[in-house]
């Protein structure tokens, strides 16, 4: 079975609070600021939206500001991981926000909507989608299939947890990637129970019964 440190393709399905996107994103800034082994140039990270993917070319401001919205939870992560401290962390957010915002003008983050992605090629990028299963079965394989050489594709999501009104726990991009990766040697897999809820005792128990 291949690991998931050597797969090109990984998936991780899970329910909301098992920390999908933090684990993902901690071990990416890992692997792109690794000085001896520096594996990737730069995270790219993108979060399909049902309502906003096909719009966005129309609304206004930059492609940053169109996506600023849909992007916060990975600034979420971001301000954790900078600052693991939770009692200290926000008590300079002018501080916290510049080694954010330094990460991303130094390239070694990027944040990108969906439609834009479309049509481009990633060379040595350690690529993460987030809420995959928002995402249609063409999506997904057009994802899939541009990965260049030397990236990783990091597929987060869970497959009851849909917006987009044309899909559904078997339809999806991130099921049908999983279903028709399964026994790919070139792809891990991995399933986080409600048990691995990593955001509160609320949560959890919110998880367990809804």
């Amino acid at each position: 079975m291949t690991s998931a440190e050597d797969a090109p393709l990984v998936i991780v399905k899970g329910m909301a609070g098992t920390a999908k996107t933090f684990y993902a994103v901690a071990v990416g800034l890992e692997k792109v600021f690794n000085v001896e082994k520096k594996e990737y140039r730069k995270i790219l990270i993108s979060r399909p939206n049902a309502q906003f993917d096909d719009d966005i070319g129309y609304l206004p401001g930059t492609e940053q500001e169109k996506i600023s919205p849909l992007m916060r939870p990975i600034i979420d992560n971001l301000e954790q991981l900078i600052d693991s401290d939770e009692e200290e962390r926000y008590k300079d957010e002018e501080e916290l926000h510049a080694k954010i915002d330094e990460l991303f003008s130094r390239g070694l983050i990027e944040t990108e909507a969906m439609n834009f992605i479309r049509g481009r090629s990633f060379v040595n990028t350690y690529l993460i989608i987030d809420e995959a299963q928002n995402m249609t079965p063409k999506q997904v394989t057009g994802i899939i299939t541009r990965a260049g050489k030397g990236t990783k594709v990091i597929l987060l999501g869970d497959p009851k947890q849909i917006d987009n009104p044309y899909l559904d726990e078997q339809t999806n991009g991130l099921s049908y990637a999983s279903e028709h990766m399964k026994d790919s040697p070139f792809c891990y897999q991995i399933t986080l129970n409600a048990e691995e809820c990593e955001r509160s005792e609320l949560a959890m128990d919110a998880i367990q019964r809804m």
